[in-house]
């Protein structure tokens, strides 16, 4: 008995024991716990303003590199054709590359139709598979389409009508078989070139993307719903005539319900979704894999902000056709310009092109329902979280949402978590002009001392030339309205306040206007009213009254509230900065000299600064008026000192960032003049060394023209003439003093009576009603060794023989441009117009490019006969400076009274 007592005794003492040991582990836990959450209230409840001031930017610079990384990640790119695991085919970036070789390098400058072999290759591969057994892979047809066609293209509020004649493209389709072929998604790349770019990414990519989508499909199970049309088209430099062609004369045009067009206009970073008009071809897109796309770049395409166009404009317009419009963007310094090449294609970008067309297409081909045409409608939100996710929904339950978020900030004036006054809300608005007002001064100083552009050679360097002054000035804003006879909290929660009161009124203002991208407004109301509504549980007081609980007082922001304010919106609002910086600056080397970019960049710096993160207006109360004082103060020294190396170090252009230079040697076969002139497509330094060393070589000087005064100088490339300003050196000095023909040397007959096969307008069937008081033509042109005719003429058109009726049934100013295929060396129109009498003629004006001495790789251009090696073009190329890139051509004008 004594041993089980004893025994039980022990055993009791154990337990003891052990509950002393579990307790002690309690304690150091709990002692641990508190430990941990000292530590995380340190943190994130700073007493200093210096450690305050750092960890509130350390949080929104992680935040920035989140939305950074997420933003620009690109996938790995896949070397093999086949995944070695399943056998299944798939995109293969080492092929697609080796495509876009043949196509930029092997070729290159591609302004006419061909025959693309590949594409029989894949053919060929898809026969052997059937032979071997492969029974469910799709039926493949091609046709080779050779069209002529007219069409109305208006562009930067010019109206230009368009003629084109034996254009080639080239289709495919992978369908089921006749059960497939009713309706079909149409994928859409041209394989044409801009004059002197070898068309790397512009379309190569585009076209290579859809060469292994192809290669992928045919080689797969057959699509299960819808055919899949694969356009290659010849002609979209010349402003979308291919495509015009095949939505309007091709036989598959009926079946087309959808469309996927690919562009490119950079060279890095993942391609963009920015367009779309259809909730089905939408609902498509959440299927990519790496999605990247929003309903603002939809919006600011539509304003005409940007200024681009492409195919896709064709299909909607003129087939009603519902579709996505999908571009690389980033990078765009290289755009049509001889750096457009494969080796500056960044490594993962044909590889997120690929799958996400794949994916895309794969979806509508097996599961959408084209049997309808979908509706078009621009009613649509989408948007991808920095890469991670796609969201879409209708602007109606967008509408909904924003009146959730609405009531959401009224119930928290109702409690109190929000507390705004008048002077707080107002400070809000005043900041962002702030924020505007100093870069877009600071912008005019630059112009005024002849240094605009110093920020242009990198996307990010706007951000240093103007951000320290913007943040400076929308902080003094708030120096300015701070309550002194207020605590620091109480200052710092009406900020708080009057930024959801601010963001929640634009939001409604927004909503009520129908504006699809209003959902990153709603971000911003909906995580302040969080915030304050957070903030309220954490520092509130409960005020008694009659010994009864009658209301919490809120007087301050707790820091943490302050993440629950940035995290959703901060993230979210840099990966648009991004976007919008990387289309903006680029875009400003071809906007034209007299467009004010500096000023447009610099608004756009304070755009960024006063919406990458709001809550900063209120935090910069948080420590009083001495401590933002300083603040302010280190902006602006940061300010002068920026301001001084932007001034004097940099320079805005470089090899890989180069000026854009438009250079045409124009020979005028009425004037007899020959000239040469430089066009400047920006407001940047002229780079009067660069024009004098010219002058030198020409013996001539330079004369300066506006866009107004030598417009009709540059109809070969109208209306981009709308753009530019040149410089004009006459070249004829230089041709005779280069002849080895004496007689030539000595004569003072023009030039241009040399130059043979000159494109000619003549007329036949030639007639006048009196009754009427119209006079009727046929206009027939011959252009031999030429391309891309323009005419231009002033009348009052009554009829012609295009499709689209005259664009005014006054006197107008009309421009038409053709476009040849391979060995169209001729057109004709038949007009008919108002006239005084038989012998009114029609005062013509046509321009033509030379087949010669446009591509970058040819150092000669049309020699006038016994003048000897006169090179005009090679001289100008070889005395480039390494930053200009240059687009030239040579021309031949004549003005024909017909």
């Amino acid at each position: 008995m004594a041993s089980l007592k004893q025994r039980y005794a022990n055993g009791m003492n154990l337990k003891e024991s052990d509950t002393t040991v579990n307790k002690l582990h309690l304690d150091n836990n709990q002692k641990a716990t508190r430990s941990a959450e000292t530590i995380f209230e340190r943190i994130l409840s700073p007493k200093t303003a210096l450690s305050a001031w750092a960890i509130f930017v350390g949080f929104v610079a992680f935040f920035l590199l989140v939305a950074y990384g997420g933003h620009y990640t690109l996938p790995n790119p896949v070397v093999e054709e086949h995944n070695p695991v399943t056998g299944m085919p798939q995109i293969s970036e080492a092929n697609i590359r080796r495509i876009i070789g043949y196509l930029s390098e092997d070729i290159g400058l591609r302004v006419s139709g061909c025959r693309i072999k590949e594409i029989e290759l894949i053919e060929e591969k898809a026969k052997i598979a059937r032979a071997r057994g492969a029974v469910d892979l799709p039926k493949i047809d091609t046709w080779v389409q050779v069209g002529d066609g007219s069409h109305q293209f208006d562009f930067m509020h010019e109206v230009v009508m368009k003629m084109y004649s034996n254009l080639t493209n080239i289709v495919v389709r992978l369908s089921c078989g006749p059960e497939c072929d009713q309706n079909a998604v149409l994928l859409n790349a041209h394989y044409d070139t801009t004059l002197g770019s070898p068309g790397a990414v512009d379309d190569g990519l585009g076209v290579a993307v859809m060469m292994d989508i192809l290669r992928v499909m045919s080689m797969s199970p057959a699509p299960k719903k819808n055919s899949v049309i694969f356009l290659f088209n010849g002609a979209e430099e010349s402003f979308q005539d291919a495509s015009h062609s095949f939505i309007v004369n091709h036989e598959l045009k009926g079946s087309v319900r959808a469309v996927v067009n690919m562009e490119g206009s950079g060279s890095t970073g993942p391609e963009i979704l920015y367009q779309a008009n259809a909730q089905i071809m939408i609902d498509a897109y959440k299927k990519a894999p790496y999605p990247h796309g929003t309903v603002l770049a939809n919006d600011l395409f539509a304003t005409g902000i940007i200024l681009s166009d492409t195919d896709f404009r064709i299909f909607r317009d003129h087939g009603n056709i519902t579709g996505i419009d999908m571009a690389v963007y980033k990078n765009s310094y290289v755009y049509h310009t001889p750096l457009d090449v494969n080796e500056n294609m960044e490594s993962g970008l044909p590889q997120h092109m690929g799958e996400n067309v794949l994916a895309i297409v794969n979806h509508v081909a097996n599961q959408a329902d084209l049997s309808k045409i979908p509706e078009l409608v621009n009613d649509i939100v989408y948007f991808d979280f920095i890469g991670l996710f796609f969201v879409t929904y209708s602007i109606a339950t967008a509408t909904k949402i924003h009146i959730f978020l609405v009531v959401f900030a009224i119930v928290s004036l109702s409690i109190g978590a929000s507390r705004p006054s008048i002077k707080s809300v107002l400070s809000i608005p005043v900041s962002f002009a702030a924020a505007l007002a100093g870069p877009l001064t600071l912008a005019t100083l630059f112009v005024t001392l002849g240094k605009p552009m110093q920020w242009f050679s990198h996307e990010w360097y706007p951000l240093m030339t103007f951000g320290p002054l913007s943040v400076a000035c929308l902080l003094a804003v708030q120096y300015a309205v701070h309550d002194p006879k207020a605590s620091s909290g109480a200052n710092e929660l009406s900020v708080f306040s009057g930024l959801q009161v601010f963001f929640t009124v634009v939001l409604g203002l927004t909503t009520y206007a129908g504006i699809a991208s209003s959902f990153i407004l709603a971000m911003f109301s909906f995580s302040l009213t969080a915030a304050l509504v957070y903030n309220r549980t954490r520092v509130g007081t409960q005020k008694r009254v009659n010994g009864q609980v009658d209301q919490v007082e809120v007087n301050g922001v707790d820091f943490i509230s302050y993440l629950v304010a940035s995290t959703l919106p901060t993230t979210y609002f840099a990966s648009v900065a991004y976007s919008l910086i990387d289309i903006l600056v680029p875009l400003t080397g071809r906007l034209g000299p007299s467009t004010p970019v500096d000023h447009i960049v610099a608004g756009l710096v304070g755009l960024v600064s006063f919406l990458v993160c709001p809550p900063l207006l209120a935090f910069a109360h948080r420590f009083g008026r001495p401590v933002l004082l300083k603040l302010i103060t280190a902006l602006l020294v940061a300010q002068i000192l920026l301001f001084l190396y932007t001034l004097v170090v940099l320079t805005p252009y470089d090899h890989m960032h180069p000026k854009r230079m438009f250079v045409q040697h124009l020979r005028n076969t009425t004037s007899g003049e020959t000239a040469v002139f430089l066009a400047h497509a920006d407001q940047g330094a002229i780079y009067d060394s660069y024009i004098s060393r010219l002058e030198d070589m020409f013996g001539a000087k330079a004369v300066y023209k506006t866009s107004k005064e030598d417009k009709d100088d540059w109809n070969s490339v109208f209306p981009i003439s709308e753009f530019i300003d040149s410089f004009v050196i006459d070249t004829t000095p230089y041709i005779r003093s280069q002849t080895t023909n004496k007689t030539i040397a000595e004569s003072t007959a023009p030039l241009t009576d040399l130059i043979k096969n000159a494109p000619r307008l003549t007329t036949e069937d030639v007639s006048y009603d009196p009754t009427a008081g119209l006079r009727k033509m046929t206009l027939l042109c011959s252009f031999p060794d030429h391309i891309w005719t323009v005419i231009t003429f002033d009348a009052q058109l009554k009829s012609w023989s295009l499709s689209s009726a005259p664009p005014s049934a006054e006197r107008f100013h009309y421009v038409i441009r053709n476009a040849g295929g391979y060995g169209t060396d001729g057109w004709r129109l038949d007009l008919e117009y108002a006239a005084a009498g038989p012998e009114d003629k029609l005062r013509i004006e046509m321009i033509s490019m030379e087949t010669e001495g446009f591509d970058w790789r040819v150092e000669k251009e049309r020699e006038l006969e016994g003048t000897g090696e006169i090179a005009v073009m090679r001289k100008i190329v070889r005395a480039q400076p390494d930053f200009l890139a240059l687009t030239y051509m040579s021309t031949v004008a004549t003005v024909f009274n017909l």
